[in-house]
């Protein structure tokens, strides 16, 4: 894949690290081959995710944002047919998404016609060929927004269940605590020490998991701080 080189600057590029993720926000200019082989010039997406995943995201972001499914065209190729897209043109277009798999993750390259043999680029429809940049980081904002927002509530779901079990271990050492007393308040025999000795043992685990488990919960916290500063790095992507 032969990627364009301009005077103009064609690379929008923001990195964000952080202790739980890494993100890398990417749109550029490349040339692509559409289903039949043709060279088109594109903009092209740069995502972390795979390719199954990002043809998900790309299909769900044309049918909130036109109403309209998209159909396939052999494995890696997504298009909306036919289809106007107000921010770009008043022509309908034939709007495609070439997914290819790279080392990390995988490029989505968008190409515009309005024609069978009629497409966007620097040379033809060239302001139109300009709007696609900042529609396909819409895209990859759109993108992202879903891919932390699902990982936001595997986190939440996480937290509620150790702070379950958290609770669980409280009520477990009230129990076994209020039978130590009463055993204490009685004549001491040797199951009754036993017992005593056996549910202090148990008591001594459930702190040692309590404390495991808010550990656990305050990086879980910190994840979602993470992907907070990073859906605001995202929506800043313009």
């Amino acid at each position: 894949m032969r990627k364009k080189s301009f005077a103009l600057p064609v690379l929008c590029l923001l990195c964000f690290a952080s202790t739980a993720f890494a993100q890398k926000l990417l749109v550029e200019e490349r040339s692509v081959k559409n289903e039949e082989t043709v060279e088109l010039d594109s903009w092209t997406a740069g995502l972390d995710q795979d390719m199954a995943y990002c043809m998900e995201t790309y299909g769900d972001f044309i049918k909130e944002l036109v109403k309209v499914k998209v159909n396939k065209r052999g494995k890696s190729i997504l298009v909306a047919e036919k289809t106007t897209f107000p921010e770009l043109s008043d022509l309908r277009l034939d709007q495609r998404a070439i997914f290819t798999t790279e080392s990390a993750g995988t490029a989505v390259s968008f190409t515009f016609s309005p024609g069978y043999d009629i497409h966007f680029n620097r040379e033809a429809y060239k302001n139109e060929f300009a709007k696609g940049e900042a529609f396909v980081k819409s895209y990859v904002r759109f993108h992202y927004n879903v891919f932390y927002e699902e990982k936001r509530k595997d986190i939440e779901g996480k937290i509620k269940s150790k702070q379950n079990d958290i609770e669980s271990n409280n009520k477990k050492t009230e129990r076994n605590t209020k039978s130590i007393t009463e055993n204490a308040g009685a004549a001491e025999t040797d199951k009754t020490k036993a017992k005593n000795e056996k549910m202090q043992r148990e008591n001594d685990g459930y702190a040692s998991d309590t404390t495991s488990k808010r550990r656990e919960i305050e990086d879980l916290q910190e994840e979602l701080a993470s992907i907070t500063k990073i859906l605001r790095k995202v929506e800043e992507f313009k």
